[in-house]
């Protein structure tokens, strides 16, 4: 009965680790070559006035993260982060809970890379035609 007791309260301190230790948003820098400000768009939400190198937290889970980089000299460019599964989260063990915990608040995903090179492509001016 004493190590059921002990494994009962130990099991409930390691409920949903990845949610405890990472968090529900994780870290990603995006870079590029061009000196302009940009704006990105991820997931919906605009960031204006980027300068590169740029630094924001992303939402884990185990939906793709779509990121729309657009620049008034350059075509717009877009970045998708993938998710890999977050091996903190394999401290749950056998705790349904944690698990549950971690799936729900995504925890239990990280963004493939931390770090994202945005290629801008400058636009191409159009001529006119003159006959």
């Amino acid at each position: 009965m004493k190590y059921f007791g002990i494994f009962l309260c130990s099991s409930l301190l390691m409920t949903s680790c990845a949610t405890v230790f990472c968090g529900s948003k994780a870290k990603v820098t995006f870079d590029s070559d061009i000196a302009e400000k940009a704006t990105l768009t991820i997931d919906g939400r605009k960031h204006t006035n980027v300068t590169f190198p740029y630094t924001t937290k992303i939402r884990r889970g185990f939906d793709e993260t779509v990121v729309k980089a657009e620049s008034p000299a350059y075509t717009t460019e877009t970045v998708i982060i993938n998710k890999s599964f977050n091996a903190v989260s394999v401290i749950n063990l056998l705790d349904i809970l944690g698990w549950g915990i971690d799936a729900a608040t995504g925890a239990m995903t990280k963004p493939e890379f931390k770090f994202y090179q945005i290629d801008f492509q400058p636009k191409e001016e159009k001529s006119i035609k003159q006959d």
